[in-house]
């Protein structure tokens, strides 16, 4: 007999976020789980891609974790759909998720932590502490959210498991493809293009690229920088550029599906984020053969090794992020030898089969124990 299991988050556009949960429901074992994703407020982009492949998605309406009626609402959904195994992703889900999933006796509840919420206040990270108490087992993307996690929030170590990120072998893409992209956006054969996969969001420190790139812009002019993303700072960051004359050598391109097409068009692959869990664009910039300038924050370093796969540089500070930009356009050896390295890193470490089974194994051990248990 199948375990049921509902994968939860609050809504499924694009993100890396989204992408990782997305990866897991597709490559969990379909002879030994009955998947369902569930989206407390919407759908989006990766929501229409798992219904496309077959997956169980269902949109609840359910707007706020701090309504006792959405509790309720999903307490009932529970206990209706027989769920075995709840698999909660980030803050709004995995409070609703657990409170309900614990009042709906469902068997395994397991958190996904994809982040380092640095930012949190002392609220949230007391409830996180309390509904860890009626959680199996927190999945950290990285050590360094296990570290906080832990340190911060208290939570005991015993609860929590470090899973990082993998992804697929995301780069197939033809050179006539790229051409048409190129042609498409306007970037001249000649020129190299410095770029980031991102949400445009403070703390990912798009400014400090922008600053970075107005400074190398001085003295060259063959370079592009794309940045492929939507957030809040977008219009903002627009503006900068426009302010520092430098906006016909950058281009916004807003949300995009076709990401490994984006990455094809990179030479140079740049993430200077504030704070960060694992970074997956870093995976699929490197899957795809890109050296890599990343900040020393969060997980980067478990995924970046420096001087073999990228430049790891300080967060905040431009003119660090100039020179490692520079060293990279200065040496195209290094730039290959850099690529290949952590297309090799990638392959080894940080493939979805890897992910998926220490979830699967995850699941396993209890299922098993709620099974003795019953």
């Amino acid at each position: 007999m199948k375990t049921n299991v509902v994968h939860l988050v609050e809504k499924l556009g694009i993100g890396g976020l989204e992408r990782v949960l997305t990866t897991i429901a597709l490559n969990l074992n379909k002879e030994k789980y009955h998947v369902s994703v569930w989206c407390l407020s919407k759908g989006g982009f990766f929501a229409d891609k798992l219904i496309e492949e077959g997956v169980d998605v269902k949109i609840l309406n359910i707007s706020t974790s701090r309504n006792p009626v959405g509790i309720y609402k999903l307490y009932k959904l529970l206990k209706y759909h027989r769920i075995d195994l709840i698999h909660t992703h980030a803050y709004s889900a995995g409070t609703i998720g657990r409170i309900s999933a614990f009042l709906a006796g469902v068997s395994v509840i397991i958190s996904h932590n994809h982040s380092v919420h640095d930012y949190y206040n002392k609220y949230y990270h007391f409830v996180e502490w309390l509904l860890s108490l009626i959680t199996d087992r927190i999945i950290c993307v990285s050590d360094t959210v296990k570290r906080f996690t832990s340190e911060t929030q208290g939570i005991s170590a015993k609860r929590l498991v470090t899973i990082h990120n993998g992804i697929n072998d995301v780069c197939s893409v033809s050179g006539k493809a790229i051409v048409d992209l190129k042609e498409e956006l306007g970037i001249l054969p000649e020129y190299t293009v410095i770029g980031t996969v991102t949400h445009m969001e403070e703390h990912k420190g798009i400014l400090y690229l922008i600053q970075a790139a107005s400074h190398l812009l001085r003295s060259r002019k063959d370079l592009i920088f794309l940045l492929v993303g939507d957030g809040a700072q977008e219009e903002e960051l627009k503006k900068l550029c426009v302010n520092l004359k430098i906006e016909k050598n950058v281009i916004f391109t807003g949300e995009r599906s076709d990401i490994p097409e984006m990455l094809s068009l990179i030479d140079i692959f740049v993430l200077p984020s504030v704070r960060e869990g694992l970074g997956l664009s870093i995976l699929e910039a490197m899957a795809c053969g890109k050296p890599v300038i990343a900040t020393n924050v969060g997980g980067i370093p478990e995924v970046v090794e420096d001087g073999v796969s990228g430049i790891l540089v300080p967060p905040k500070e431009p003119d660090t992020l100039h020179g490692a930009i520079v060293e990279l356009l200065d040496d195209k050896g290094k730039r290959d030898v850099m690529g290949l390295n952590g297309k090799r890193i990638c392959d080894e470490s940080f493939n979805v089969r890897t992910m998926v089974d220490k979830i699967e194994e995850l699941y396993d051990l209890f299922i098993r124990g709620s099974d003795k248990k019953a």
